[in-house]
């Protein structure tokens, strides 16, 4: 049978030519469910040399969330395509530290509230020009007790040679919420139990970290069980956690990152750390999977996805 991921991944998949957007391209997209806007942040204007930063800014109403790098059990992450002028480069996102969804026996990786997601931008020494035109076309999961795919297209305007900062605060919150990198924090992992759980071990982590109850993000997706429950301990200084693997596994990684975060945090700490021992052969896709994945559906549009629908196919990739 396909996995729950698979199947949550090709029914949005399925969804994004009939997603909630805006007519035209602005700085602002309104559903019912969300508020993004495409922000700006370049307090000494724009040149070669001179990076500056631009943001995909939502804001859920109560209760709806979308989804981090790695969504857990179910869900896509936010998508962002950039129009730029030439000399100027986009980055990747530069992911705010997640929080925590349970969803029934499902657990998602994700944000509520007011979100920003910063790319950084490189300027170039051919980028040249009075004004900057951003055009952004973005596509995010929106999700509470029904899932609905959403897209916007977006377009900004930028001086150059005057100063863009009205989102200063916003993108300082952003910024401050980063998963930090300790230095001398040292992590490692490997393989036990015949391959079903994942031994993560780090030593070095700040003193104010010492012997908290840290919860643990892995930014790979389709590795680790998110909703299984992580043996945790401290022995002295050195944090120690037993990770069960994913029966629904779709990647073997021999490096990976995560993020540890103390309770009531803002921002985690990133850790990274090569994986011991050997993994398991993957189990092949199936044929139906695959030719699911191919086909374009011309059906009209699904209606959003409910929980008893989630449920059921985590019941379904639970007999894979």
């Amino acid at each position: 049978m396909p996995t729950l991921k698979r199947l949550l991944t090709l029914l949005a998949a399925a969804a994004w030519p009939w997603l909630a957007q805006a007519a035209s391209p602005s700085a602002v997209v309104q559903t019912e469910q969300v508020r993004a806007e495409l922000v700006a942040q370049a307090p000494d204007g724009v040149g070669p040399g001179k990076p500056f930063w631009l943001g995909l800014q939502i804001e859920h109403q109560p209760h709806w969330h979308t989804y981090w790098k790695n969504p857990g059990d179910s869900g896509l992450p936010t998508t962002l395509i950039w129009q730029l002028p030439a000399g100027l480069k986009a980055g990747e996102i530069a992911w705010p530290t997640p929080m925590k969804l349970p969803v029934g026996p499902l657990m998602n990786y994700g944000y509520e509230g007011k979100l920003l997601l910063p790319v950084a931008v490189t300027v170039g020494p051919e980028f040249s020009g009075n004004s900057i035109e951003v055009k952004l076309s973005a596509q995010w999961l929106v999700c509470k007790d029904v899932c609905i795919p959403q897209q916007g297209e977006f377009a900004l305007n930028i001086p150059v040679q005057a100063s863009t900062a009205s989102n200063r605060a916003a993108f300082d919150a952003a910024l401050a919420a980063l998963p930090t990198v300790v230095p001398g924090a040292k992590a490692e992992a490997e393989l036990i139990d015949g391959a079903k759980v994942l031994r993560v071990s780090v030593s070095g982590l700040p003193a104010a970290l010492q012997g908290k109850a840290l919860a643990f993000f892995a930014e790979t997706p389709g590795v680790v069980d998110p909703s299984a429950r992580h043996d945790v301990r401290w022995d002295g200084s050195r944090w120690q956690a037993l990770v069960q693997i994913s029966q629904q596994r779709f990647e073997s990684p021999a490096q990976m990152k995560a993020v540890l975060l103390a309770p009531g945090a803002a921002a985690g700490v990133q850790v990274d750390f090569a994986i011991s021992g050997m993994w398991p052969a993957l189990a092949a896709p199936t044929p139906i999977v695959e030719a699911q994945a191919a086909a374009t559906p011309v059906t009209p549009a699904p209606a959003p996805m409910g929980l008893g629908l989630a449920l059921t196919l985590a019941v379904m990739a639970g007999k894979a």
